[in-house]
């Protein structure tokens, strides 16, 4: 598995923990624990797609930043 991939399968870790922290927090809304795990995997998988798009390019469309280029094109897409 190449660093890219790595890269990606540990932000998708993450980002889907953080999203099922987010699920668990709809039905405990005043879990302490629970709001600090949220946001610690939330704010992990946010420092993970900042180093993937520096590195690799944008995850998605609108996180194009090229003024002068649509680079979102220019490398192989995150499923790819």
């Amino acid at each position: 598995m190449s660093e890219r991939e790595k890269l990606l399968n540990t932000l998708r870790a993450y980002s889907f923990a953080a999203y099922e922290w987010n699920l668990y927090l709809d039905t405990h809304p005043n879990d302490k624990q629970g709001i600090a795990m949220h946001r610690k995997m939330s704010e992990r998988a946010e420092e993970l797609t900042k180093e993937y798009q520096r590195k690799y390019g944008p995850l998605t469309a609108s996180a194009v930043t090229n003024p002068n280029c649509w680079d979102w094109i220019e490398e192989p897409w995150p499923w790819d």
